[in-house]
């Protein structure tokens, strides 16, 4: 018998489709369920200023990290060089992004799982301030991307070769003083989840991808991969391949025909990467980071502006490559263009997608490791076990 169960509490549409028989699981599968978009056939066509805009759909709650990794591949292919000032400032939207997901991903997401609960309302009850200190947190995230980005959700002030308008003086230092206010609320984050017992459970992947940089704050145009590889932006997909499977809408990728890791996991040092249930301690540390890398770029912000808003961009023939760190993992856009700056051809290769193999080989994996394992109780471990990757 086949049982299909829609997963909840996740960022996106999935489902975990069982394989039950007397009771026990005997095989499984993770499902990601949303219909094709097809965002790389709209975008052909397309006016090189007009992508950013359509790819940040993609994702609501990480619609900077599209629209960033849009921008890159656009000023890759037309040698746009942005100075330091708009890079770092590009470096303080990011900060916002991670502060308002990782919050939500840990408080909302997976801490239900760790402490008992059906879902965050329910776990209000008992705990309302741990629910109140992500809202905190997910406030001063959510007012870094309006403030720089011009809108909480699908901000349009972020554009090919920096953004439309800079904020004033004073808006920097109210971003300052946000953050400063919730560092308190942050490091408790990071001792809470220090302080959990996490499931014991190992992980099947080998290999680990991430950007070559020093945390998902900085940009880079090269990748590394936890064997000591190291590749250009421009080979990403000689190194990702994908393929369709029958039983999801999302591509599965793999690395060499292995499943690989991407994420907080793959991006923290010191954090053991062998037990998927560390993602949330990983998590937290970049909320951390997050804060304090925030706080002194907006600091910096609030005495001296940027000399633009925005560098000249000429569109020419040729294909440009953007890689970033996004909060679930490594986000990959490519477009070619013509000579007038119109899309002939683009590729997208999210998180989600590159997770989809792990993810569904441990599903495996811990069938087999518990085959007496009741259907119920199984379940519970499984959901656990894919809201740990909040894909």
């Amino acid at each position: 018998m086949k049982i299909t169960d829609v997963l909840t509490r996740v960022e996106g549409h999935a489902a975990v489709e069982l394989v039950v028989k007397d009771g026990k699981v005997r095989d499984v599968k993770i499902r990601f369920t949303e219909g094709k978009r097809l965002f790389e056939l709209v975008v052909k066509g397309k006016f090189y200023q007009e992508i950013p805009v359509i790819v940040s759909r993609i994702c609501g709650i990480c619609y900077v990290s599209h629209r960033l990794a849009s921008i890159f591949a656009v000023e890759d292919a037309f040698g746009v060089e942005v100075p330091e000032e708009i890079t770092l400032l590009r470096s303080l939207l990011v900060a916002g992004e991670f502060l308002e997901s990782h919050a939500t991903a840990l408080y909302l997401f997976s801490l239900p799982d760790l402490f008992g609960y059906r879902s965050a309302v329910e776990m209000a009850k008992d705990y309302p301030e741990h629910v109140k200190r992500a809202l905190r947190i997910r406030e001063v995230g959510n007012h870094i991307m309006k403030t720089i980005g011009g809108k909480t959700i699908h901000g349009e002030n972020t554009t090919v070769g920096g953004f439309y308008s800079l904020p004033e003086r004073d808006a920097f230092k109210k971003i300052a003083h946000m953050l400063e206010e919730i560092m308190l609320d942050v490091r408790e984050t990071v001792t809470l989840f220090r302080s959990l017992e996490y499931p014991d459970f190992s992980s099947c992947h080998d290999l680990e991808l991430r950007l070559d940089a020093e945390g998902f704050w900085q940009f880079s145009d090269h990748l590394s991969l936890s064997d000591g590889r190291r590749f250009h932006k421009s080979h990403y997909e000689e190194f990702v391949v994908e393929e369709e499977v029958s039983y999801s809408t999302a591509k599965v990728s793999r690395i060499d025909g292995k499943p690989f890791l991407v994420g907080p996991l793959a991006r923290v040092r010191g954090v053991s990467s062998s037990n998927p249930f560390n993602d949330d301690l990983a998590r937290a540390l970049e909320l951390l980071y997050a804060a304090e890398r925030g706080l002194a770029i907006a600091e910096r912000f609030a005495f001296e502006l940027p000399p633009v808003s925005k560098v000249e961009v000429r569109p020419k023939k040729g294909k440009g490559f953007g890689v970033k760190e996004a909060p679930r993992g490594v986000l990959y856009h490519s477009y070619t263009f013509d000579e007038d700056g119109r899309c002939v051809n683009a590729n997208i290769i999210t998180p989600t997608s590159q997770l989809q193999a792990v993810i569904g080989e441990n599903l495996r994996l811990l069938a087999r490791r518990e085959p007496n394992l009741a259907y119920v109780e199984f379940r519970k471990r499984a959901e656990s076990l894919v809201r740990a990757y909040d894909p």
